[in-house]
């Protein structure tokens, strides 16, 4: 009878401390041991291609030093398949996860909206206090409704205008003359005029993105409504609708379509973000010096001329056997300054991490580009990049949006209207209220 009651007694005890080292939210109660000797375990980590090599080669060497007694597995896998996987992890309730994960900011929301404790609330560790060392347009969208950061913020994709400096020069562009769209509808047309080629190109609806979130707005309000027929929007669709019956704009396909034209000399200009470099390096070597960059031109005289597309950050699974672990990886990969220029220089990655813009890279000029501090063009941009609501159904709905561009490109369907059967599109399919 003893022996059953002290049995029991163990059990229940085993049960009270089981809970006691979780939250009701999922997440233990941990702390960051001072001495980084004390932090100890194996984690996996998921990323794909150039910040699986970034993680691995960059960054893990020196983690290394200063914790020398975390090991880390970086498995470089292509961005489907980490989703793909993500995504059945979390269906299963955790089962396979790794201790950390590259997400796209435009997909966080996908997981957390399907699965609230997806993540681990980053603040709760310490995090928090790198919020101001990193632009606000790119922390607002890692944070949960609470405020929470779930997520340490990695690259960044601030926009502008590449263009060719020899085709520029040859039809007497100047390009510090380009300050509104205007300008660039203007200079455009000197172009064709004198190459018979096209300004630019387009094959779906990033230039779009691009130029509603230049007005800081986007394809949903910050309560999660759709909004892909406001003003903002109108403006950007009447840009593109002159810009096309202007003859300025070339259909490219996709992406190897854009990247030819770019290569072969059929567009003058590429509006884009700053990671079209990388791309350029490895596949265009044969025209160095003939690009420049120039800021996104303003809707009016003096307006915002910045934008933002891409970037990704790096998650906790709730799911992770070693938080403490991984979130040191994480806080290291994401707020090491050596580590950011290797990133930028080896591989591309522009960081969004600021205090990597002072380093002496950033002022230097680029020989690829017309010898230009082409890194430091973009990083003066990313202070002016208005915060959007990247919403749940944001996959879905720019799917939607990609089909509308290339009736516009290819159909000749008026701009304006792309929008609006985009938006009732999206409302048919994703569920969502328009936004009056």
């Amino acid at each position: 009878m003893k022996k059953s009651w002290f049995i029991a007694i163990v059990f229940l005890m085993s049960l009270f401390i089981g809970a006691c080292s979780n939250s009701s939210n999922g997440v233990e109660d941990l702390t960051i041991p001072e001495n980084p000797k004390d932090i100890k375990g194996d984690i996996t980590v998921w990323a794909w291609a150039l910040e699986a090599n970034y993680l691995e080669k960059d960054v893990l060497p020196e983690f290394k030093k200063k914790y020398p007694n975390v090991n880390v597995k970086v498995e470089n896998i292509g961005v489907d398949q980490v989703y793909q996987k993500l995504s059945a992890g979390l269906s299963s309730g955790g089962n396979g996860l790794p201790d950390l994960v590259q997400v796209e900011n435009n997909r966080i929301h996908s997981f957390t909206n399907d699965f609230p404790d997806a993540f681990t609330n980053l603040s709760a560790l310490g995090y928090d206090k790198y919020e101001d060392k990193f632009p606000e347009s790119k922390i607002d969208g890692l944070k949960d409704s609470k405020g929470n950061l779930i997520a340490a913020p990695r690259d960044l994709g601030p926009v502008g205008v590449i263009y060719r400096t020899d085709i520029f020069k040859k039809a007497g562009v100047d390009p510090a003359s380009i300050e509104t769209w205007d300008d660039y509808i203007n200079a455009g047309k000197k172009v064709v005029a004198h190459t018979g080629k096209a300004f630019v190109g387009m094959y779906d609806e990033g230039l779009l993105r691009i130029m509603i979130q230049q007005q800081g707005k986007y394809y949903f309000t910050t309560d999660g409504k759709l909004d892909i027929t406001s003003k903002e929007a109108q403006k950007a669709a009447d840009i593109l609708q002159r810009m096309k019956d202007e003859g300025l704009i070339t259909y490219t396909k996709n992406w190897d379509g854009q990247v030819a034209a770019m290569k072969n000399g059929e567009v003058a200009t590429h509006p884009g973000a700053v990671w079209w470099s990388g791309t350029m390096l490895e596949q265009m070597s044969e025209l160095s010096g003939k690009w420049g960059m120039f800021e996104l031109p303003a809707f009016e005289k003096g307006g915002v001329r910045a934008s933002n597309d891409g970037g990704s950050a790096l998650a906790i699974p709730s799911a992770s056997k070693n938080k403490v672990a991984a979130y040191v990886f994480a806080e290291f990969a994401t707020t090491d300054v050596a580590s950011q220029i290797k990133g930028l220089t080896n591989r591309g990655l522009f960081p969004s991490l600021l205090a990597a813009y002072e380093e002496p890279i950033f002022s230097e000029n680029q020989t690829y580009f017309n010898n230009q501090p082409f890194f430091k063009k973009f990083a003066e941009t990313v202070s002016n990049i208005l915060p959007i609501n990247h919403a749940p159904a944001e996959l879905k709905v720019r799917t939607i949006m990609k089909s509308e561009a290339e009736a516009f490109l290819l159909e000749d369907k008026p701009s304006q209207q792309m929008l609006k059967d985009g938006e009732k599109q999206s409302e048919q399919q994703s569920g969502l209220e328009i936004a009056k």
